[in-house]
């Protein structure tokens, strides 16, 4: 027998934890001198992705409006910049803390 879950809304904790990950991925780009457009070229992402993870939306969920990218999203996002595996939820971290 197949049970169906509801789908699980973000919390506020996740919300605010995505939006801190836009601020980094901004200033990571920033940085790098890189456009939206140059930044999703170089991890296989569309521009819309990088501008919707920096701005914390989520256009593609109904009920959902804070950005919630994919582990793969991650990965290609710290393999664009050469960071090794969890370093950009260890930077996330560290922004908030400063905060």
């Amino acid at each position: 027998m197949l049970l169906c879950m509801p789908k699980r809304s973000a919390s506020a904790h996740t919300a605010d934890v995505a939006g801190s990950f836009g601020q980094w991925l901004r200033r990571r780009r920033e940085t790098a001198g890189w456009t939206q457009e140059q930044l999703a070229h170089r991890a296989g992402l569309s521009r819309n992705q990088i501008q919707n993870l920096e701005n914390n939306r989520n256009n593609n969920a109904a009920g959902r409006v804070s950005a919630n990218p994919s582990l793969d999203t991650i990965l290609a996002l710290e393999s664009v910049f050469d960071l090794p595996l969890g370093e950009s939820l260890v930077e996330v971290r560290r922004l908030r803390e400063s905060s």
